[in-house]
């Protein structure tokens, strides 16, 4: 699917799109890592952290109450944004991508970021990657290929994180080119650190890593085992990305391409490691010093786009992969500080709390300003609202569960109500449509699933199980879900193939 074709609209339809706008919009999605909605100051009144950029966004634009992520851990949620495609459609049925893994995005699917590129965007990408990279060891061979491991599979064949824990690095040639990265993916330009952290612990620019790991990473330093640059510290991770991001959108800015810029923050996810400006800046804890500093890398985004006079013709996304999580969260909530409060669960959860997201909108003249939206949204619906805003009918094969939602940027309403589908960290499920959520949860020992199901309008945290006197409304859920899964699709078109005999994902 890789060589499909991409369909251009005419002028004509771009000027509907956009007004009378003659240029389309530089796009910017802002990704954070491990924060949850009620980590934004404006969507939280037990918040006493300061994000005054994050606020700012949320008075001049859209700010979407019900959006959700792809699965609520790291790995499927990038990958669902990237893809427009269930990441449990993939190799991927629990949990993420760890140090060595293969790239996970497979050649054939087509990502946003190839979309755009089609369609006369420059692209490029900042930041965290967790996706997997194909490394060569000193034999040539990548570690998919030393470890027999087939493409499409190999997070099923065996225990991988256990053999990735033990993998020696020494066999590996950092010094060659990797592949299956984001250059490989769509992406003119890629600066970033890949997982913060797991090893190796390098800078990677294109699809090479910048300065050589020729040393063990010491054992007080946060994170697992493995090779570093000598000197490297966690600290100048997030002012490095900073920065770069800044230079790109400064130097593309005045360009004869409109950008798409994806910033995948680091933080506030572990490693906890705030630099010396922003330390003791919150009053409470690192936490919270971290969250401020994420703030920060929103507002350092903005501030160039004004010094650049682009923000009126920019699009700007913040949005974040998961629920926050943490024993810090505890700590918070005893200073007067919970950001947990408004649903049930954290990271890793089916419940809201696990991935229910900041979704913030801000676009000049097209969003309106200082607006909220209700709609349930899904982050895999990036890939088709981006196709449309460039001008791209996307082949129909391509983003199978991505959904248009530029008439909720534009403050219209949408007739459908579409089903959305979580995932978690091992591997359960859950069908939201409307008011109604039915959650399967997995037990991973006796690998079977409970039922349960909620009314998200009377019980948003999610206490009541409600699956007794609604069975009629579980059954209809259940067969949506079981159609979603075997047509490899959520959305019009044809069937596509899930990997792996779609009974595997069937929790009946």
């Amino acid at each position: 699917m890789k060589n499909m074709k991409l369909k251009i609209m005419g002028g004509v339809m771009l000027c509907m799109l956009m007004g009378e706008a003659a240029e389309r919009p530089n796009i910017i999605f802002i990704l954070g890592d491990d924060m949850g909605y009620g980590s934004v100051q404006a969507n939280n009144e037990k918040c006493t952290i300061p994000t005054p950029h994050l606020n700012r966004l949320v008075e001049e634009g859209m700010n979407f109450t019900d959006a959700h992520t792809d699965t609520s851990v790291c790995t499927p949620t990038r990958y669902g944004l990237l893809t427009g495609r269930y990441s449990w459609r993939s190799g991927l049925k629990s949990g993420v991508t760890w140090a060595y893994f293969p790239s996970l995005i497979e050649p054939e699917i087509v990502t946003v970021a190839e979309v755009l590129r089609d369609a006369g965007y420059d692209t490029g990408m900042v930041g965290k990657w967790h996706l997997g990279l194909d490394f060569t060891n000193k034999d040539g061979q990548t570690v998919a290929e030393e470890m027999s491991l087939d493409q499409h599979h190999f997070v099923n064949c065996g225990d991988f994180r256990a053999v990735d824990l033990k993998y020696n690095w020494k066999k590996l040639d950092f010094t060659q080119p990797i592949k299956g990265g984001p250059v490989d993916h769509g992406f003119n330009y890629y600066f970033g650190d890949d997982i913060p952290n797991m090893p190796p612990y390098v800078f990677y620019k294109n699809n090479r890593i910048v300065e050589q790991p020729t040393v063990p990473k010491p054992k007080e330093m946060f994170g697992l085992p493995g090779p570093m640059v000598p000197g490297w510290t966690l600290e100048a991770v997030m002012p490095a990305l900073t920065k770069d991001a800044q230079r790109y959108i400064a130097e593309k800015a005045h360009g004869d391409k409109p950008f798409f810029l994806y910033f995948s923050l680091n933080s506030p996810h572990t490693p906890i490691a705030p630099s010396d400006e922003f330390k003791g800046k919150s009053g409470l804890n690192t936490y919270a010093d971290w969250i401020m500093q994420t703030d920060a890398a929103v507002g350092a985004v903005l501030q160039t786009l004004d010094e650049q006079g682009i923000a009126d013709n920019t699009l700007v996304i913040f949005s974040t992969d998961n629920g926050s999580t943490g024993p810090e969260l505890n700590q918070l909530k005893k200073m007067g500080c919970d950001l947990t409060h408004q649903f049930r669960g954290q990271k890793r959860s089916l419940y809201e709390g696990g991935h229910r997201v900041p979704y913030i909108v801000r676009w000049p003249g097209v969003t309106p300003r200082g607006s909220s939206c209700d709609a349930t949204i899904c982050l895999n619906d990036f890939m088709a609202t981006a196709a449309e805003i460039a001008g791209i009918q996307l082949d129909e094969n391509a983003g199978p569960d991505s959904r248009t939602i530029l008439p909720l940027y534009q403050g219209k309403t949408r007739a459908e109500d579409p089903a959305v589908i979580h995932h978690d960290f091992d591997g359960g499920y859950a069908i939201r449509q409307g008011n109604w959520k039915l959650v399967f949860s997995l037990n991973r020992k006796t690998k079977t699933f409970t039922r349960e199901l909620y009314n998200l309008k009377d019980d948003i945290k999610e206490t009541n199980d409600v699956i007794s006197q609604y069975p009629e409304v579980a059954a209809e859920l259940s067969q949506l879900f079981e159609t979603q899964v075997k047509n490899g699709r959520s959305t019009p078109g044809p069937k596509q193939e899930n990997l792996e005999d779609p009974d595997w994902l069937l929790p009946f």
